[in-house]
């Protein structure tokens, strides 16, 4: 009975990233940029998921010391991910939505292609 709840919930996230797609493609054809398009999801993501997830799951623990490694990570990863975000969105402004879509799917790919190569 688990695999089925398993196999429900990866059709759903599927269906969600092809929306995420058709929905930034359609934006893009309406003239909206690349980076207007980052700042929105990236600030829709921080606001509505992300804030909310430290109230519940993280409420019992204590706060770990912010130090200059800890900002400089967070400060780079940050940076990379934002500039893959421009990157995949100028690919899908250029191509079409089923496209972006298909790649999606080789995203678990690529990071274990990663992961052999980093050890």
């Amino acid at each position: 009975m688990l695999g089925v709840g398993v196999t429900a919930v990866m059709v759903v996230m599927e269906c969600l990233a092809v929306g995420l797609v058709t929905l930034t493609k359609a934006a893009m054809n309406k003239g909206m940029s690349n980076y207007v398009y980052v700042v929105y999801s990236t600030g829709f993501g921080t606001t509505f998921i992300l804030l909310p997830a430290t109230f519940i799951y993280y409420r019992k623990r204590g706060c770990r010391p912010l130090t200059a490694s800890i900002i400089c990570r967070i400060f780079f990863l940050a940076l990379i991910g934002s500039c893959l975000q421009i990157c995949s969105f100028a690919g899908i402004r250029y191509s079409s939505p089923v496209l972006g879509a298909v790649i999606a799917d080789l995203t678990p790919a690529f990071a274990f292609i990663l992961a052999i190569i980093s050890r």
